[in-house]
């Protein structure tokens, strides 16, 4: 008798943890500009694409990458820094900037050396060199020395961060600077910030 009713026990747990593995809240893949996407008090996908987007409209819009100043087109361009000023340490810099790279790059009016730079650096175009003595190569296909491209305008970035609060919240904000200067005389030639974006917290309060 006693080990029928652990088995009528155990036949009437099953629906019941079936059910329950039925409404567990496993991975899915959602829409992360949805109202699915996770909010957090710091910068969300969403965000990053928002700066992205807006500050190379910024760019192309302010007219300078057209100028004859800066000689014939594609200007050419490196990043120079991307300084993380925020409370996040694992910043998506390149998120922000691939994006603005890659942009620009589709407006026609910029290239980026990949020579050297803080981002979307590529050593096989130097280490290309090292193959010159290498027999299973052949010489005449590699390029002369003298002719990697150096960048007319220079793309520095800092994401700024501010924290304030009260008793009842707490906010983070966040934004983008950039500013491109021409290297040959140190003098910025554009210069502007993303809209900021700003993240509230209620402070959970202790009741009695």
């Amino acid at each position: 008798m006693k080990n029928l009713t652990l088995r009528t026990q155990a036949a009437c747990l099953i629906p019941v943890l079936a059910l329950a593995a039925c409404n567990s809240s496993g991975p899915k893949r959602i829409d992360p500009f949805g109202d699915e996407a996770v909010t957090s008090m710091g910068v969300d996908y969403r965000e990053i694409v928002e700066w992205s987007e807006t500050l190379t409209h910024r760019m192309l819009d302010s007219g300078f990458l057209r100028s004859e100043e800066f000689g014939p087109k594609p200007v050419k361009m490196v990043v120079s820094d991307i300084e993380n000023k925020t409370d996040l340490s694992q910043f998506p810099t390149e998120m922000v900037l691939g994006r603005m790279r890659t942009n620009l790059l589709g407006s026609g009016l910029v290239r980026f050396v990949s020579t050297y730079g803080a981002d979307g650096t590529d050593e096989l175009t130097r280490d290309t060199q090292f193959l010159r003595e290498d027999p299973l190569f052949d010489a005449n296909q590699i390029p002369e020395l003298g002719q990697a491209t150096v960048a007319g305008l220079s793309l520095r970035t800092q994401i700024l961060w501010a924290r304030s609060g009260n008793a009842k919240n707490s906010q983070n904000t966040y934004e983008v600077r950039m500013f491109v200067t021409d290297v040959r005389n140190g003098e910025v030639v554009w210069e502007d910030f993303s809209e900021p974006v700003a993240k509230r917290h209620g402070r959970a309060s202790v009741g009695f």
